[in-house]
Formats: structure tokens, C-alpha cells, sequence
């Protein structure tokens, strides 16, 4: 299949590419294409490009005829085309929050005209945001679905380099990140846990149109961003399957046609240093553009570890390389390779009540004794290219070919128990290779039906490893009482039993067993998982203010897990006698198994807007959401599948620019889920069960609102706010009227409010030097981190104050940043229970506390290297 869809997509270009004229002079070919163009379409249009005052291309703005029902968005290099008009006057007029609404009039004649419109930027007026989430530009504001766009501007402004604080711009989403790998985006409550290489996500990931399947693959850095847009609710007829609940979109810069390029130092708490640089490079004017961008990132872990080294740190380095190749007006070859490395310490599982080696207890001391030192750590590599080539037919009408390769390799050894004590030692290792080709027809049918088809073919490769290695005298303080006996004394030295008493009834008498200290075993799955999918999504605009959208998306998808336990070396397991899973304490040793399960499915929505004028509208959605079948096997060998998970979503909002100075984002939701996949740590001792497993929640129900504004206060004053209120539960009964486990429970990381707000301010000096500052601060109420809603492992809400500000020349470009976190201190944690809860001894994760750095960055053009020779 593989082979099959490359030798398509040579053809595709090879045949399109030899059949253009080669001629050098690319406004008489587009010209003659035109004329061609001309005599298939209706005999009056109108074409041409809309801009700024610095004359560079605008995406995304809107073009509509006054009188007609007719309106597109400017594509990606900011050109439009509007056919079957009338001959004789007609208005063009041209919108873009953030530039002033021009209206121009021209005489439109029989076949083609031209007419260009520049759109002038106030003084003061709201950052422009440009989305894609629909397949093509547009500006935020004619999407009519509940979607954030964190731009670069953004980024830069509020120093944003983690993805935690990504979410914290990003009402009624939260991301957890602690460490590495394994990222955790929790959109309206739902998270993208996975348990099983085969498990597909609920919130999916892309990076320039391509997916990521694997939660270690999600966790990118964000250098050299031109957004991140995050769509919230079911976007499976857009972003494929894995979009059960909402979608976040990596968009890269690509590159320009003109040179220039910055250069970063920093320094900061925990040794932090951050050194990043990019370059864009015209090659051949306006065919050929290089771009390149790079990032090492590194600080000391926040948590001292007494048995050497650190924990909570990071350590990353990344580069990216892209090429735009335009060989003709209507071919475009994009090429992009990404690498990304990051070796970064373990992380620190804190107990609450039992103590370090130097005798303190709290979870927020600072100081942790995980016995394996530097052994710990997390770490990961990864590796795509990916080849986007699209077509032209005209402005909005065009094929699309993305053919992209992954490959992910990710470890994580981390201290279950979070003490000195090696009761609990435990890895993983997992990778994952990535095919993925899609074809996508964008088109414009009379400028009224805009919209996208095609079809998309995914297969991957994944395996995971759990390793454990137990020293079985200290893990007997857990296993073989109840409650459980300590770990450690009071002055945090390991607590051990080196033997257990036996007692034989046949020879009435008791002897004792010792314990070993050294014994490992694993659990190896892998899966090979593949999809192939076809999708449509429509909008038509019905009159001058209705408009209705519909799209649908086919899936055949199939999964295929095998699994396999064993005893790898040591001494056999004594405690395995008493779970049942001899040699073995956690995986009962298997001999390899498998489960397959092919699923033909389909999932839809439909919507309607109105809208007021080119500044306000409402709309309504209904969409249908679906996450893939769960298959996965328990520790003791056994199969299970969950079927799919369904949710039903509705959805109501308004979108509003007033007075070119702000802009107003609200939605409410209200959303029904079937047999909910909740994440469970399963420990039976009759069974012999020990393992994370996802369950059968049954049905459960969660509303709520959500709300942006964006306000430009004077010129040199801008403001943002956003807020969210979330209402989940599971519900009484399931489908089958029986009384569920979590019934009345919320969902975990679903705070009830949350909310962001910051400024940026900017203030001239002197004609040359300016001084900018860009304070935030978010809240997040009450959460649990399990679903189970256990007393303790919870979160009281918190609030975080950042501060961004420093000073930047204008000649030359040279910005100094002076940046805090936490500035106020707060301590939280960002996760409870994990694996130290399947023994009675919940451990915790502290979030950072209080950082400080600087950071120096020049930014270089062609000018500036003129004015120097001058």
C-alpha cells in the first residue's frame, strides 16, 4: 500500500509538473493559465491579492462581494478568485481583525479582473490571528467552532517555552508535562492517556497536518512556531480519529522570500542555559527558500536527590530544517525534517507522609531520596520528515499530497515509592514508526461551496516495555500486610525483612523463607496499527447572512496487539507465591498472545451560522466524536477489549470584533459520552491484577462555557482574558440501567473554573529604545487526578503569576528579556497517586516553584548587513 500511494503521488507530480510551459516569466504564464481558466468558468470573475501597508501577503482575509452571496478567504499566499458575477459595478470588500475594512469598487467586464486591495493597520488595533483548522485560511473569526490560536507573537510576549503555560492561554485546557515523555492535553476534561500501544488518543495531535499518534511524540519544543491552534469538541471529520475531543495543530514557520534571521542566548535558575538561532534564506527569488531553526534547552532538576543527581530538570536539543520549492504559479513543494533529542532527569515521586534520607517529610521540601540516583532519568528521540506538494487549479481550488515518515525511540525509569527504599524500581521503553500519506481537493464551487476531500492512509509500529526489578525485602512491608507497614524509619533509612515465616501443617511446623533482593521481569507488547479514511467537509453560504456546514469521515482501521511476559534474571519471585504470579510479582510470565479487531465506523457533524456583518456572528454545532476500540492485555496475560468510546456533542457560541479594538470568543457546550474509557490502577491481590489499565466507565455528562477577549487599549496597552467553566459526571446508571462504579464522580484534571489574564505594555524611551512588559496570571480550581475522585489525591486551586519584560532597540534589533515564573512562589503539585498507589503509598508530583532568568536575542536582516558595509 505503501509503495502503492508513492507511485500515485510521482506520477501526480511528474505529469502536472512536464505538462506547464517553461517559460521563465511567471505573471505571463499565470496570465495564460488564466485565459485557459476562463473559458471553463463562468465568463465574469474577478482575482487578485490583498496586503498590508508594508506590502506582505495576508492569509485568511475575508472577500466578499457587496449584493451577492458570494465571499472567500484569501489563501495561503494571500490571493483570491470570485466567479460568476455580473458585469458592470460591483463593491469588493476586504476584512481582517487587526486591519482596517477596505471597500473598492470596480467595473467588472466580460472574463477576467484583477483588482488588488491593501488593507492599512490603525495605530491601534488587535494581532491578527490566521487558523487553518477548517483545511484552508481563515482568519479566527469566520470558523465557526470553539478554537484557540496561541500565535507566535504570543509566545514571545509571555515567554512561552513549556507546554503547561501553552495551556494556560488556552481556556478549558490543561497540559501536563513532567517530563520528557508522555505529555497529558486534557481538553473539557478528557485526557489522552494511553495504556497500550495500540490505544489512540482522545485529543489529537499534528504537526503541520501530520499526525502524532504517540504521547512521547507529542511532546515537542516550541521554538520557531508560527501557532499552535487547539479546536475544542469532536473534530473527527477534519483531524481523523484520534480527535474524540479536540485536536491541538503544531504549525512551523515555513519559509519566506526574504533573508533574515535571529540569535538567542539565555541564563536562569537551576543553571538554565537556552541558546537558540534561526536563519530564512531566499536561494532562487521566489522558487527557491531554505529555512533552519535550532534549540538547546537545559536546567537543573528543581528536586535534589541524596543519592546523587537531580530531578524535575530538562535537557533538549532540537533543529528543523525546510524547503519551499516553487518551480511554477500553481506547484508548491514543501520539505520538512525535524529532530528532536531530550535526555532529561527522572522525575520526583514525593510521598506525603513518609520521610527523605535526612529525616524531612513534605512532598514540597526540595529534597528526595530515590535510591537509583542517576540511573533515573527520562529521554527520547525523534525523527520525522514529511513532504507537503500541493497543486493549484486556481486560488481556492487545489490538490494536496502530505507524505510523512516518524520514528520515536522514549525511556522513563522512575521510583515508584518515592523513597530510599528499592521496593518499587521501574522502566519503560517504547517506539514507534509512522507511515502517512493523505490526498485532500480543496475547492470553491461559485464562490458560495468551499470545502475539502479526500482520503488518508496511516500505519504505525509500536512497542512497549514495562520493566521491574524489585528488592522483594523492602517490598514486603507493602505486599504482606495490611495497611501496609512503613518503607523507611524515621530517619528515612530503608525499612527490610530479609526473611517470612512458612508454616507447614503436614509437619506442623514453621520455617522461614528468605526474600531475594534482586529479581526483574517485564511485560513487552507491540502492536501494528493501520487506518485508511475518507472524509468530506462542506460550507455553503445559503443567503447573505446564513451559512450551514456538514462534514462526514469513514474509517477502516485495524489494530493488532501482541504480548508476552517473562522472568529475566535474578532470583524468582517469593512474594509471586502469594499473588499468584510465580516466578514473577507483577506479570504472571506468558508465552506470547495476540488480539486483532477491524472497525468500520463513521462520525459527522453539522452547523449553522449567522452572521451579523464581517465583524460578529453566532453559531450552532452538533458533532459526533469516537475513540477507537481499546484492546490491551492485564498483567496475569488476559485479554480485554472496550468498545469504542461515543460522545455526543452540541455546541452554541458567538464571535465579535468591536470597534477594530476588540474581540469576544464565547461558547457553551453540552456533551453526552458512552461507554467512557477511564484510566484505572488495578491491584487484586486475589487475581494477581497490578497494572494501569483503562475500564468501562459507562455513560457520563459534562457542559460548561468558555469565553476569549482580546482588547487593544491604546497603542502601546493591549489586554487578554480567558475563563472557563466545566461541569462533568459520571452518571447513576449505564446503557443497561445497572448502577455504575464512579456514578456522581467527576472527571479527573477537570477543574470546575479556570481562568487566565495578562497585559502587554509597551512604551517608547526614546525614539530607539522601548520598554515592553507582559504580566499573566492564571487560576485553576479544585481537580482530581484520578476519576476513582480519591480523598488526597487532589489538587486545591492555585494561581501562577508570570512576568515577561525587558528592553528592544530598534536599530539594531537587539532585545533583552528578563523573565519570572511562579513569581508569587505558589506551590501545587501536578499529578497523585501513580504506581505507588497500587500499595498504599501514593506518591506526588511538585510542580516548579519560583524560576528567574534573562535572555538576549538579536535579530538580523539583509538591511542590516547593508548599512554596515555602508
Amino acid at each position: 500500500m505503501k509503495a502503492f500511494l508513492s507511485i500515485i503521488l510521482l506520477v501526480v507530480i511528474v505529469s502536472t509538473s512536464f505538462g506547464q510551459s517553461k517559460r521563465r516569466d511567471k505573471v505571463k504564464r499565470k496570465y495564460r493559465n488564466e485565459e485557459a481558466v476562463s473559458r471553463e468558468q463562468p465568463t465574469v470573475y474577478v482575482r487578485g491579492s490583498v496586503y498590508d501597508s508594508d506590502y506582505k501577503l495576508l492569509p485568511g482575509a475575508t472577500v466578499t462581494v457587496d449584493g451577492t452571496y458570494k465571499g472567500v478567504n484569501t489563501n495561503e499566499d494571500g490571493e483570491y478568485f470570485i466567479t460568476n458575477l455580473v458585469p458592470g459595478r460591483a463593491r469588493i470588500r476586504v476584512s481582517f481583525i487587526g486591519y482596517e475594512t477596505r471597500t473598492v469598487d470596480i467595473i467588472l467586464q466580460e472574463g477576467r479582473n484583477e483588482k488588488n486591495v491593501m488593507l492599512p493597520t490603525a495605530d491601534i488595533h488587535l494581532e491578527p490571528i490566521l487558523v487553518s483548522a477548517q483545511k484552508r485560511e481563515q482568519q479566527l473569526l469566520d470558523v465557526p467552532t470553539a478554537i484557540s490560536s496561541v500565535s507566535n507573537q504570543l509566545m514571545n510576549e509571555a515567554n512561552i517555552t513549556e507546554l503547561s503555560t501553552l495551556g494556560e492561554f488556552v481556556p478549558g485546557m490543561y497540559v501536563r508535562e513532567q517530563g520528557a515523555n508522555r505529555p497529558t492535553f486534557a481538553i473539557r476534561g478528557l485526557s489522552s492517556d494511553e495504556v497500550s500501544p495500540s490505544a489512540q488518543p482522545r485529543v489529537s495531535v499534528f504537526f503541520n497536518n501530520v499526525p502524532i499518534n504517540r504521547a512521547n511524540s507529542a511532546s515537542l519544543e516550541l521554538y520557531d512556531m508560527d501557532r499552535v491552534e487547539v479546536l475544542k469538541g469532536p473534530q473527527n471529520t477534519l483531524f481523523g480519529r484520534g480527535a474524540q475531543v479536540g485536536a491541538v495543530h503544531y504549525v512551523s514557520k515555513m519559509p519566506e522570500n526574504k533573508f533574515y534571521g535571529s540569535i538567542t542566548a539565555g541564563l536562569g535558575d537551576y543553571g538554565q542555559q537556552e541558546y537558540r538561532g534561526m536563519v530564512n534564506v531566499p536561494i532562487i527569488e521566489n522558487k527557491l527558500m531554505m529555512r533552519a531553526a535550532g534549540i538547546y534547552n537545559s536546567r537543573d532538576g528543581y528536586i535534589e536527590n541524596t543519592f546523587g543527581g537531580d530531578l524535575m530538570g530538562k535537557e533538549t536539543l532540537a533543529g528543523r530544517f525546510s524547503v519551499r520549492f516553487k518551480p511554477a504559479w500553481n506547484h508548491r513543494f514543501d520539505l520538512t525534517v525535524n529532530y528532536q533529542k531530550d535526555d532529561t532527569p527522572g522525575i520526583a515521586f514525593m510521598p506525603d507522609s513518609l520521610p527523605n534520607a535526612n529525616g524531612d517529610i513534605g512532598i514540597f521540601s526540595g529534597v528526595a531520596s530515590h535510591e537509583q540516583g542517576e540511573n533515573l532519568g527520562t529521554g527520547k528521540k525523534i525523527f520525522d520528515a514529511t513532504l507537503n506538494y500541493r497543486l493549484y487549479m486556481t486560488e481556492h481550488t487545489y490538490w494536496t499530497s502530505i507524505t510523512s515518515y516518524r520514528t520515536t525511540d522514549a525511556s522513563s525509569r522512575w521510583d515508584g515509592d518515592g523513597t530510599a527504599s528499592a521496593a518499587i524500581d521501574m522502566a519503560e521503553y517504547a517506539g514507534s514508526s509512522q507511515f502517512y500519506q493523505e490526498i485532500r481537493g480543496n475547492f470553491s464551487q461559485n464562490s458560495r461551496l468551499n470545502g475539502s476531500l479526500g482520503g488518508s492512509f496511516w500505519r504505525e509500529k509500536a512497542d512497549q516495555t514495562y520493566w521491574f526489578s524489585p528488592n522483594e525485602q523492602q517490598l514486603a512491608n507493602l505486599m504482606l500486610a495490611s495497611p501496609p507497614l512503613p518503607l523507611v524509619d524515621a530517619s528515612g533509612q530503608p525499612i527490610s525483612i530479609p526473611v517470612i515465616p512458612n508454616y507447614d501443617p503436614e509437619l506442623d511446623t514453621t520455617y522461614y523463607i528468605s526474600l531475594p533482593t534482586n529479581h526483574e521481569e517485564e511485560m513487552y507488547s507491540k502492536a501494528t496499527n493501520m487506518a485508511v479514511e475518507g472524509f468530506m467537509d462542506l460550507n455553503y453560504q445559503i443567503s447573505r447572512k446564513f451559512f450551514i456546514s456538514a462534514g462526514v469521515r469513514a474509517v477502516y482501521d485495524r489494530y493488532k496487539l501482541s504480548s508476552e511476559s517473562s522472568f529475566v534474571s535474578g532470583s524468582p519471585s517469593v512474594l509471586g507465591s502469594y499473588t499468584g504470579n510465580y516466578p514473577n510479582v507483577f506479570f504472571l510470565p506468558y508465552d506470547s498472545k495476540q488480539i486483532k479487531k477491524n472497525t468500520l465506523s463513521f462520525t459527522w457533524h453539522g452547523g449553522l451560522k449567522y452572521r451579523f456583518n464581517e465583524y460578529g456572528n453566532i453559531y450552532a454545532n452538533y458533532s459526533r466524536g469516537r475513540r477507537p476500540a481499546v484492546l490491551q492485555f492485564t498483567s496475569t496475560g488476559e485479554e480485554e477489549v472496550l468498545e469504542p468510546e461515543i460522545l455526543d456533542n452540541f455546541e452554541l457560541g458567538f464571535k465579535g470584533s468591536f470597534y477594530d479594538r476588540v474581540f469576544v470568543d464565547v461558547n457553551g457546550f453540552y456533551s453526552l459520552y458512552k461507554d467512557f474509557h477511564t484510566r484505572a490502577w488495578v491491584a487484586d491481590s486475589e487475581t494477581g491484577e497490578y497494572n494501569l489499565l483503562f475500564k468501562d466507565g459507562g455513560q457520563a455528562t459534562s457542559y460548561g462555557a468558555e469565553a476569549n477577549l482580546r482588547v487593544a487599549i491604546i497603542e502601546q496597552l493591549d489586554l487578554f482574558a480567558n475563563y472557563a467553566w466545566l461541569k462533568t459526571e459520571f452518571d447513576s446508571l449505564d446503557v443497561d440501567g445497572a448502577e455504575q462504579l464512579y456514578a456522581g464522580n467527576v472527571f479527573s484534571l477537570a477543574p470546575e473554573h479556570s481562568f487566565a489574564v495578562g497585559l502587554n505594555a509597551r512604551v517608547n524611551i526614546t525614539p530607539n529604545i522601548k520598554l515592553f512588559v507582559t504580566p499573566s496570571y492564571s487560576y485553576t480550581s479544585h481537580m482530581y487526578f484520578e476519576d476513582a475522585n480519591t480523598p488526597g489525591l487532589e489538587q486545591d486551586g492555585y494561581g501562577l503569576l508570570n512576568i515577561n519584560g525587558g528592553l528592544e532597540l530598534a536599530d539594531p534589533n537587539i532585545r533583552l528579556t528578563v523573565w519570572a515564573n511562579n513569581v508569587l512562589d505558589e506551590q501545587f503539585i501536578t499529578s497523585a497517586g501513580n504506581t505507588g498507589s497500587l500499595f498504599g503509598v501514593p506518591t506526588f508530583v511538585p510542580g516548579p516553584p519560583r524560576m528567574v532568568g534573562t535572555k538576549l536575542t538579536w535579530n538580523f536582516t539583509k538591511d542590516d548587513r547593508r548599512r554596515r558595509r555602508r
